[in-house]
């Protein structure tokens, strides 16, 4: 509800965005229900945040980059899991992915 509220959106307006009816959005916010995975992902493009963030296994909220809305669900998780990797880890990835372009170029 409080991200609704802060996006200034009613339920009926959210439950259109999403594609479900205004009483799914009520039952969500009474904790009547729980979004399937689907309205998980739909919700946090809405609302331009992380599935992770709207699950409640992380606490800190990161808006995204509009840009990320367009990005397809498997580099969202790609994403999502290398926010999650320490920065040695990070920078392994980012060798890797350098190492894969540069051959990418050869071949």
């Amino acid at each position: 509800m409080a991200l609704r509220e802060a996006d200034g959106l009613t339920q009926a307006q959210l439950a259109e965005r999403v594609g479900v009816s205004q009483a799914t959005v009520s039952q969500w916010e009474s904790g009547t229900r729980t979004p399937s995975g689907e309205a998980v992902v739909a919700l946090a493009r809405v609302f331009d945040t992380s599935a992770d963030f709207l699950l409640g296994l992380v606490d800190e909220q990161i808006r995204l980059v509009p840009y990320f809305r367009d990005l397809s669900d498997d580099e969202q998780l790609l994403l999502q899991a290398f926010s999650q990797l320490t920065a040695r880890q990070k920078r392994a990835v980012e060798h890797l992915i350098a190492a894969l372009a540069d051959d990418g170029k050869k071949g």
